[in-house]
């Protein structure tokens, strides 16, 4: 299966600064990626995971202060398309703010999956801050038990 991310056409040097926020992260912790890669508050780009099963794909994503009707799902030649936006809640009687670290804006991301898929049955359901799309397998695709029968 292959998996694309994407805000849009990824350039080489924005590939290459995504690895190395990865590896900052991975060495030094999610504080120091996280200043390199909060430097513009209006990128947003939740965490998904893909498990695939012998019967569909499972794509779950971290989506904490979304909202179910901000959030658009759309399956178009092989391509899972998940956007939309995170908006920030100020309080109006805050004096002062000393720290933001979580961030906003809108996201868009795109997974690549094989054309099995049934796109009639996909499912999308929003629990708890994550979004769950399932994505079953066309019935062609999946294993078929073969029976061995016996001569005796």
């Amino acid at each position: 299966m292959n998996q694309t991310n994407c805000n849009r056409n990824v350039t080489p040097v924005e590939e290459f600064t995504t690895d190395m926020e990865r590896m900052f992260d991975s060495l030094l912790g999610r504080t120091v990626g996280g200043v390199l890669r909060n430097s513009s508050r209006e990128k947003f780009q939740p965490h998904l995971d893909i498990v695939e099963t012998n019967t569909d794909y499972v794509v779950s994503v971290d989506l904490p202060g979304v909202k179910p009707e901000d959030v658009k799902v759309e399956m178009e030649d092989g391509r899972l398309t998940i956007s939309g936006k995170r908006e920030t809640v100020t309080e109006e009687n805050a004096k002062s703010v000393h720290r933001i670290e979580r961030t906003r804006g809108s996201f868009h991301r795109v997974i690549s999956l094989p054309r099995e898929v049934d796109v009639d049955k996909i499912d999308a359901k929003y629990e708890q801050g994550v979004l769950h799309v399932t994505l079953p397998k066309s019935a062609e695709k999946q294993p078929r038990k073969i029976e061995v029968r016996s001569s005796n």
